[in-house]
């Protein structure tokens, strides 16, 4: 597995979880696959965890990634996206996306995390742990 998404239902959750090297056209056909998924309009959040992931993209790629944003995202979906890495260029690259995103006027606030554990508490501060099913 490269870029693979789950979409919690019962929590309003869009899970993406990436390992080993991911390649553009990867990056790009998972994008497309969760945005054209039904369900992706009643989640509320995103949660990508990043912690496994080899490879990182280049600034391009990243807004390459926003236009295509800003052309498929449904009016509705999550609007807040949790990113986690523990390599700290992924981490470089990463807090790039979230300031391209809230340069482009995107409808959606992204923050960059070292644990998955400071993620889920700034996406759900009041609820349960979050456990990977």
């Amino acid at each position: 597995m490269s870029l693979g998404y789950d979409i919690y239902e019962d929590i309003g959750l869009l899970y993406i979880r990436g390992q080993g090297e991911i390649t553009q056209g990867q990056r790009m056909n998972a994008m497309l696959a969760w945005l054209r998924e039904p369900k992706y309009e009643d989640c509320t959040d995103a949660l990508m965890d990043l912690a496994g992931v080899k490879t990182t993209p280049k600034i391009a790629e990243l807004r390459e990634l926003i236009a295509m944003l800003k052309q498929q995202m449904p009016a509705r979906g999550p609007r807040r996206l949790a990113m986690v890495t523990t390599k700290p260029i992924t981490f470089i690259v990463a807090r790039m996306f979230e300031h391209l995103v809230r340069s482009q006027g995107l409808p959606f606030e992204v923050k960059v995390f070292m644990t998955l554990g400071r993620a889920w508490e700034w996406l759900r501060p009041d609820g349960p742990p979050f456990h990977v099913r």
